[in-house]
């Protein structure tokens, strides 16, 4: 469910709407969110998305894609924005000296009161 978004906090809506639409039986735990434009690029553009432990029905309002293998620059933070921003820029400086660039949206995983923050890497 991918959307263009006017702030960060707009995309807890279109996580719960893509909740609601999906049928409990197929929903798994991993949750998480794929950056493809964050604020630094002018404008904000996410896409929600949740395990599923089987397939569920086809609905307009989402599609069905698998999560796309990478080699990944992680770092791990608290949910709230500061502790999330100070990940995002060890992670860019990390990459910046060892000479890697973005491969891809930038992932955020839900792991309970912990954020996972993947940054797909190409040399």
């Amino acid at each position: 469910m991918r959307v263009k978004l006017r702030n960060y906090a707009d995309v807890a809506r279109f996580e719960n709407q893509l909740s609601d639409a999906l049928p409990p039986e197929c929903v798994g735990t991993l949750r998480g969110i794929l950056w493809h434009r964050c604020a630094d690029s002018g404008s904000l553009e996410a896409e929600p998305f949740i395990e599923l432990k089987k397939r569920a029905p086809l609905r307009g309002l989402y599609e069905m894609k698998e999560l796309p293998q990478a080699t990944l620059a992680c770092a791990y933070s608290g949910t709230g924005d500061e502790s999330a921003e100070q990940a995002y820029v060890a992670v860019r400086k990390w990459m910046q000296i060892r000479g890697y660039r973005l491969a891809g949206p930038k992932r955020e995983i839900y792991l309970q009161n912990m954020l996972e923050i993947q940054f797909p890497l190409a040399s």
